[in-house]
């Protein structure tokens, strides 16, 4: 095939086979199955994320084609065995759109607000739960292979739609400040138990925080992460140029080092 050109799905789709042919076929991608595949799944996932959170529209459609590929490879994989093809994972995808979109795609068409159209959305959610004999409970409906932060927030999302909430904001910062004094002493007794689970607590404090400032706790450490990674960088640049100037760094101070660095960024 020529490089270069212009490809519908098809293509995409014959590749696959090819590489996945047991006589001309590529040997690590014959060698795959559909759970070793599972952990470049979450990785192109995140790594699209990150290119959203860029904004670099050419990243972007190359982060896109790597998570599409990955559909493509389970999709192949999942015809082998003769469960499933791209065609019915579209269809499934189609069928559950308009499934979820009377509003849009019914025979009585009728305009709802964003609000109206989330209760609708769950509502269809949950009765597809109970035709396939699912538990009707909301907090079952949480994705349990959500990550971890996600997870939390949608579980306090849920239950402060029923309304169970947890407090205003400045009883949250209060709590968690009182969470995290005696967390001190919990470290300080040596339990390991309830230290991973005082941790468990003040992660979960400061998603419901964010939460209560209608921010994303995922995107908040993910930009914490691009600016400790970049501070990293220059200090340890900082480091290396003082060591170069005196031969040693005995008297090097890495507090003010990085200080000077907050400092820098926030001027």
């Amino acid at each position: 095939m020529a490089l270069g050109k212009k490809r519908p799905l098809s293509d995409l789709l014959e590749i696959m086979k090819k590489l996945r042919d047991p006589k001309e076929g590529c040997q690590w991608d014959l060698e795959q199955t559909s759970k070793s595949l599972i952990p470049y799944i979450i990785e192109e996932s995140y790594e699209l994320a990150e290119a959203l959170g860029k904004g670099d529209s050419e990243q972007i459609s190359d982060e896109l084609g790597d998570l599409l590929l990955q559909i493509v490879f389970q999709a192949q994989i999942a015809k082998e065995k003769g469960l499933f093809d791209m065609d019915r994972i579209i269809d499934k995808a189609a069928e559950k759109m308009i499934r979820r979109h009377p509003h849009i795609f019914g025979v009585q068409k009728e305009k709802k607000t964003i609000e109206e159209q989330k209760i609708s959305w769950e509502k269809i959610k949950k009765q597809e739960r109970l035709d396939k004999g699912e538990e009707p409970s909301p907090f079952m409906e949480t994705d349990t292979s959500l990550p971890p932060l996600n997870r939390a927030r949608k579980l306090q999302n849920t239950a402060s739609s029923l309304g169970l909430d947890f407090n205003d904001l400045s009883s949250i910062i209060t709590t968690t400040l009182e969470n995290l004094l005696e967390f001190e002493k919990t470290i300080k007794r040596g339990h390991e138990k309830k230290i991973k689970h005082g941790i468990g607590e003040l992660l979960f404090s400061m998603i419901n925080l964010a939460r209560k400032l209608d921010l994303d706790p995922e995107l908040c450490i993910r930009e914490v992460n691009t600016i400790f990674s970049r501070r990293c960088i220059e200090y340890f640049r900082i480091r290396d140029d003082f060591e170069k100037k005196n031969g040693t760094t005995k008297e090097f101070s890495p507090s003010f080092a990085w200080e000077s660095i907050k400092v820098k960024e926030d001027g």
